[in-house]
């Protein structure tokens, strides 16, 4: 039960990083900025909940401002049902340890993929742009302002080269 959670659990994790980073490529960032930004964020997330003890829910009320950017992100997570769809990610992996050691998997919530779902031979995800083609269209594309450049958190400018 635990390989649900802590053993394919990095997997998980490492899907958000990715969804992050690629989001943070595809509004401008060098993939090298995104992904320190990504890394840093998790990092510091993880140390400061350990540190704390506080529930999760407590810690993300405590950084989300109503009517906020933040809330407004959340917001599209739980209209995106991204709880539901961890929870059914958690519970496949659960059935199909349970049916690869030959027990019966028929349990939980969720979808239910068999062997020939998992052999899939396409990818799971389509890629964003890479950094080159997400830079060219912030360059030829202004912005709501009419300004070019692509304007990063605490007035960093990039230029889409990560300059």
């Amino acid at each position: 039960m635990s390989t649900s959670i802590s053993g394919s659990g990095p997997a998980y994790i490492f899907l958000l990083m990715e969804a992050m980073i690629d989001a943070g490529v595809h509004m401008g960032f060098s993939r090298d900025t995104a992904t320190t930004l990504v890394h840093q964020t998790l990092l510091g997330s993880t140390l400061y909940a350990i540190e704390t003890g506080e529930h999760p829910a407590i810690l993300r009320n405590s950084v989300t401002s109503p009517a906020g950017t933040t809330a407004s992100a959340i917001y599209e997570l739980e209209n995106g049902r991204f709880r539901t769809v961890i929870k059914d990610a958690i519970w496949a992996c659960y059935r199909r340890s349970l049916e690869m050691g030959g027990h019966n998997s028929n349990i939980g919530p969720g979808r239910v993929a068999t062997a020939q779902h998992l052999q899939q031979q396409q990818p799971f995800t389509t890629p964003l742009p890479t950094t080159a083609s997400a830079a060219a269209t912030a360059k030829s594309t202004p912005n709501a302002d009419g300004h070019h450049p692509v304007e990063a958190p605490c007035g960093e400018m990039n230029d889409g080269n990560g300059k």
